[in-house]
């Protein structure tokens, strides 16, 4: 009981984000969103008008398809235990992965992590060949302010 009262102090601090990004020449971001069951945090369609995330329009139109979900985590130090959860959520849907690979598109897992916090882990070579079975690269990026 003390031990698990000094791993939750421990891991207080703790919170990062497991980015899931999607892009393609011209997928309907629905597709993605229905096969996936889940919703997108943003998405952009092709030949729709470009927004920031505030809503103002920029020039121009979107030149491919792209669709994200994010996945916030707090106190759990070992994130590349919530890229397996994921692998194990997106392996029922190879079929659709590897079709946006195999027609130009390209998925990212990418961990956003806090630069202020000491936080590590290890992702196992199984899994490592998992993900690459769904044609998924995998991202790490490092936020010194992370908010």
């Amino acid at each position: 009981m003390v031990t698990e009262q000094m791993d939750d102090e421990e891991n207080r601090d703790l919170r990062y984000r497991i980015r899931l990004v999607i892009h393609h020449p011209d997928i309907d971001p629905d597709r993605i969103t229905k096969t996936l069951r889940l919703p997108p945090d943003s998405f952009a369609i092709k030949g729709s008008v470009r927004k920031t995330p505030k809503g103002n329009i920029l020039p121009g139109l979107h030149r491919t398809s792209s669709w994200s979900h994010v996945f916030r985590i707090e106190r759990h130090r070992h994130f590349f235990s919530e890229v397996v959860k994921m692998i194990d959520r997106l392996e029922p849907h190879k079929a659709l992965l590897n079709e946006i690979a195999d027609n130009g598109g390209f998925i990212n897992l990418i961990a956003d992590l806090p630069g202020d916090v000491n936080i590590g882990s290890e992702f196992p070579w199984r899994d490592m060949a998992r993900l690459a079975d769904l044609h998924i690269d995998l991202g790490v990026e490092v936020y010194p302010e992370y908010n």
